[in-house]
């Protein structure tokens, strides 16, 4: 992983199915994303980022809004696939995680108290493989 200014780091394995968590854009369209273990933002959103910040009213001036509000019906109800997708991205993305503990043969308890769930619980989430010939090692 290339590691830019400040801790920011390009996800850079291709393999892995990314998407912009801001325009929900897959990584085909976007190229290089940015980001943390679970979310990742694409250049263009970074700049629309960095021009928002740049306009900002401070904060106790401005009535906060939720992105659906913006949103008619119609254009609402195209995003909901994006965002489950966005959501099973996510979870996929936990799971490649989870099989890198178990590469390491960290314990299902610490595993699951890192994510604040049982031992148990734990297992019976993430023993199965992302897909099928993943090689991630979960026992």
């Amino acid at each position: 992983m290339e590691q830019g200014a400040k801790g920011v780091k390009e996800i850079a394995s291709a393999d892995q199915p990314f998407m912009c968590s801001f325009c929900l854009r897959p990584r085909e369209e976007t190229g290089a994303l940015v980001g943390a273990p679970a979310v990742g933002i694409c250049q263009k959103c970074t700049e629309a980022a960095v021009v928002l910040f740049q306009n900002s009213v401070p904060e106790s001036d401005t009535k906060q809004r939720a992105p659906w509000d913006a949103l008619n019906n119609e254009e609402l109800l195209r995003q909901l696939p994006k965002v489950a997708k966005a959501r099973d991205d996510v979870e996929n993305h936990l799971r490649t995680w989870v099989g890198a503990a178990r590469n390491r043969e960290i314990s299902w308890a610490s595993i699951g108290e890192s994510l604040g769930m049982s031992r148990q619980s734990a297992w019976e989430r993430f023993h199965q493989p992302v897909v099928a010939g993943d090689k991630s090692v979960c026992r």
